[in-house]
């Protein structure tokens, strides 16, 4: 940088010398920084939107057949709210229009395919696309109560209480080139209450289990099914809730056995040689009732009488002049804070 020859003969000329050289530095050092900056941001304005810098996210993730759906674009690049969007559907032009970011549609039946595409035209004059195909597959999801105690013969479906334990099995339904794919050849992501479970989850995993706690009362299961490709997905949700435990008194025939058609309650009258009362607890866990954390409470008329041999049966015989008595039992599992149940009839006799 070359600056004018200047002649300066006293103080006063050297310091006003020195004050215009560095007035002549700044002044250039200003004027590359605003050009610097101006050629940036003249190339920022004029950038290329990438598709990728758009997202094309479908809710749910995995539809099932013949589903209403939602396809919606988010960007934080391109102010989607500016620009002109169409939405096709299988080469037809269903919707257009500005900043309509998203766009609700229905899918076809078991694997036939959707294709959806968005156009993003935008105020600068840049057009763009985003596609995606959807093949819709199904999941099925069983259930079942792992560890439940109901009585043999029982008909009804056993449930499961609170701190007890849930079995869930999915059944997948998916395809490749017409053919079944086998259950064990796909991923599961089972997911617990927005949580993912990563124990539980992975190849050929189609099963969860898991234990309620006693803070909870229902909780969300959900399973993501896809194959190696990740070309297949499905996905299926429930909710499961627990039961409470409960009590119920049968007699026991002496010749057929327990009486199982009908349930014990205050209407019941003694016979004068005696009755066997069996009381059988629903929805307990463990099934095994023998386990040391049951216990049973017998009471008698009010008195707690000693707990049977065969704790879930009592043997009584009417004594004295007529009249009537109450019976009553606690059944609790001692290890958890909410299963227990309690039944009691006044008999007569």
């Amino acid at each position: 940088m070359q600056f004018p020859n200047f002649q300066v003969s006293d103080k006063d000329d050297i310091i006003s010398t020195m004050i215009f050289i560095l007035n002549k530095n700044y002044i250039l050092v200003l004027t590359l920084f605003f050009g610097l900056f101006g050629l940036f941001y003249a190339s920022t304005l004029h950038a290329q939107v990438q598709d990728t810098d758009i997202a094309l996210i479908i809710s749910p993730q995995y539809p099932s057949p013949n589903q209403n759906a939602t396809a919606t674009l988010s960007s934080h690049v391109l102010n989607l709210d500016k620009a002109n969007i169409t939405w096709i559907i299988d080469n037809q032009e269903l919707n257009r229009g500005i900043g309509m970011k998203s766009f609700k549609f229905k899918t076809g039946n078991m694997y036939a395919s959707t294709n959806i595409s968005a156009t993003i035209d935008t105020i600068e004059g840049q057009s763009i696309s985003k596609n995606i195909t959807i093949i819709p597959a199904g999941v099925d999801l069983l259930y079942e109560a792992y560890d439940s105690y109901v009585p043999p013969f029982y008909k009804g479906k056993s449930l499961v209480p609170k701190q007890g334990t849930f079995k869930v099995v999915a059944m997948p339904n998916l395809t490749n080139q017409g053919l079944k794919v086998n259950p064990a050849n796909l991923s599961y992501v089972w997911v617990k209450d927005d949580t993912i479970m990563n124990s539980p989850s992975g190849w050929g995993k189609n099963y969860f289990i898991f234990q309620t706690s006693y803070l909870d009362k229902e909780n969300n299961i959900e399973v993501k099914v896809s194959d190696i490709t990740g070309g297949l997905n499905a996905s299926k949700a429930l909710k499961l809730k627990t039961a409470s435990p409960k009590v119920i008194f049968y007699r026991i025939d002496p010749l057929l056995g327990k009486d199982t058609n009908k349930a014990l309650n205050s209407d019941f009258i003694l016979n004068k040689e005696g009755e066997t009362i069996v009381a059988e607890p629903y929805f307990f866990s463990p099934k095994d009732l023998s386990a040391n954390e049951y216990t049973f409470d017998w009471y008698l008329g009010g008195e707690k009488i000693e707990t049977p041999d065969s704790k879930n049966m009592i043997s009584i015989k009417p004594e004295g002049e007529q009249g009537q008595s109450a019976i009553r039992l606690v059944v609790s599992n001692i290890k958890t804070l909410f299963q227990k149940a309690e039944k009691k009839i006044n008999v007569g006799f």
